[in-house]
């Protein structure tokens, strides 16, 4: 049976929807045809606009496509570009939300413990989105120094404002892994974030989005973040500084938030930039993020 398989959504090379279930990959506009079955979105964009009825039509048709072998390949996530396809708007993200992230950034900057009273808020632009096994432009001639940042990003499900924490789960859609690629050089010699963050290219994400139902993540869920197999991050979600409620409702305090944003959500210690000397990523360098539950991210960064 089927019926309580975790399954998560993924968009296909030719932009239309899929679902990844069971080391399956269900092309769902294919199954929707081939099945005679109701499907109201063609890209996942599509869907969380849809709402519930449109999903759980959806969750149905994954699991007829799955017990009849239809429009169904070996998951490879080669196979994927980024879930989401494009973002509509600049990605949101927080910064030091990770207590040790937080030491070991203030350490090179000498700026003390660098933990924050309140969350951190800076953008990412929407050039910057990329998908599983796609390269990490090199910038060469802008940056010298390009880092990793591991991150859980969340998308957004339904549209809201002023959104309470008791109530902020209920306006996610589903998670992912996400890299928040950096050009260090760039960040202090401009002396704030949204150039060193927003290159193309700098933020890959996928290769699925896992739903949440409206249920919340788990704290002893575990993102690790790995450089040519050398895992160099790991932390649990409890970890973080502010919750994923917490920011939600930081960010929706007099902004309206839309289906489909994307918030970053934060990465833990073990960057490149935090170790002495540092490790900044060399060309053709390997990245994989992985976080509990989802599947896991992997880029190179370009050999030129």
């Amino acid at each position: 049976m089927l019926d309580n398989i975790a399954f998560h959504y993924a968009k296909l090379k030719n932009g239309h929807l899929a679902a990844v279930a069971n080391q399956q990959i269900v092309g769902l506009v294919e199954a929707a045809s081939r099945l005679g079955m109701p499907l109201r979105a063609t890209s996942l964009h599509e869907l969380i606009a849809a709402g519930a009825p449109a999903q759980a039509e959806a969750k149905a048709l994954v699991y007829a496509a799955l017990e009849q072998r239809v429009a169904c390949t070996d998951y490879d996530s080669r196979r994927l570009q980024t879930p989401l396809g494009q973002v509509k708007r600049n990605i949101f993200c927080i910064g030091k939300n990770y207590a040790e992230h937080a030491a070991e950034i203030a350490a090179k900057l000498d700026t003390g413990t660098g933990v924050p009273e309140h969350p951190v808020v800076f953008t990412k632009a929407t050039n910057t989105l990329i998908g599983p096994h796609e390269e990490i432009p090199l910038h060469a001639g802008v940056t010298e120094k390009i880092d990793y940042e591991g991150e859980l990003a969340i998308v957004i499900g339904q549209r809201g404002r002023d959104i309470a924490p008791a109530q902020a789960w209920q306006y996610v859609f589903g998670y992912s892994c996400f890299n928040d690629v950096s050009a260090r050089d760039l960040q202090h010699r401009h002396m704030q974030w949204h150039l060193g963050k927003s290159l193309d290219g700098f933020a890959p994400m996928g290769p699925v989005v896992t739903p949440t139902y409206g249920q919340p993540l788990a704290g002893d869920i575990e993102l690790t973040c790995a450089v040519n197999g050398e895992v160099r991050q790991r932390a649990t979600l409890d970890l973080m500084v502010f919750d994923v409620p917490t920011i939600i409702a930081t960010l929706s305090k007099g902004i309206t938030l839309e289906p489909g944003d994307v918030i970053a959500t934060g990465t833990p210690a073990g960057v490149g930039m935090g170790f002495t000397p540092s490790k900044f990523l060399q060309p053709g360098d390997k990245v994989e993020v992985s976080i509990d539950g989802t599947l896991p991210l992997e880029n190179c960064l370009a050999r030129e």
